[in-house]
């Protein structure tokens, strides 16, 4: 559950620095680098966990940023036209980005221009659970989409004492269903997500909540936070 929510933040965190001014001069500034974040989950009964997670920028090719994350995966991104596009790396000893994109469909991440009240679609899943009893516990896994839109693009936040200015915020809305059979009735979803960036450091801050109308799932929260030294 945890993976897939650093999944999707690691995709924002890579389209911002590719695309804010719609070139790639930015990747050049975070190669070699090494990002480091804290992690906040809060599950249905409300148990905190905190943990640190990196990502390490591997050099650029052409329009390619790719990066290792610390559990070893290997994942890039693709810049053109129409916006910023993921691909994961399924082969790790494939050298050629641009032959490791010839299978699959390239995933729409943010579309051109970067603007206020710009708006598109990302493909998703949740990750609550239903929980029934002590021992039955089912992922949910379901897909819905989630619609994003620029906000802001000079919000000023405070993170760790550290005043971070002109960050562009975007907030992310989904809501999907499912019956899980009697006695349960029908199960109502809603995602909201909120990414502050930095044009010149990524995202600082990222939040995700996943709530339900069940207290069979009930409601689960994900923060993730830059660190500075």
């Amino acid at each position: 559950m945890k993976k897939k929510f650093v999944n999707a933040f690691f995709l924002f965190f890579v389209f911002l620095i590719i695309g804010c001014s719609e070139n790639s001069e930015h990747m050049s500034q975070i190669t070699g680098k090494t990002h480091f974040y804290e992690i906040i989950f809060q599950d249905k009964d409300k148990q905190v966990s905190t943990y640190r997670q990196s990502y390490y920028f591997l050099p650029k090719s052409k329009n390619f940023l790719p990066a290792i994350k610390n559990n070893g995966e290997i994942i890039f991104f693709l810049q053109n036209e129409k916006g910023i596009s993921k691909k994961k790396l399924i082969n790790e000893k494939e050298i050629n980005y641009e032959s490791a994109t010839s299978n699959g469909t390239e995933k729409l991440i943010l579309a051109f221009p970067i603007e206020k009240g710009r708006e598109w679609q990302t493909s998703d899943f949740t990750t609550i659970k239903l929980k029934m009893g002590f021992d039955r516990i089912y992922n949910t896994n379901l897909p819905f989409k989630l619609k994003n839109q620029i906000i802001k693009t000079n919000d000023t936040i405070l993170v760790n004492g550290k005043k971070i200015k002109d960050c562009i915020l975007i907030s992310g809305y989904g809501s999907t269903s499912f019956d899980p059979g009697p006695p349960l009735s029908i199960i109502d979803i809603e995602i909201f997500s909120k990414t502050w960036y930095s044009k010149n450091l990524g995202v600082i801050k990222y939040e995700r909540e996943e709530s339900s109308n069940s207290a069979t799932t009930g409601n689960i929260v994900y923060k993730k936070t830059m660190l500075f030294d």
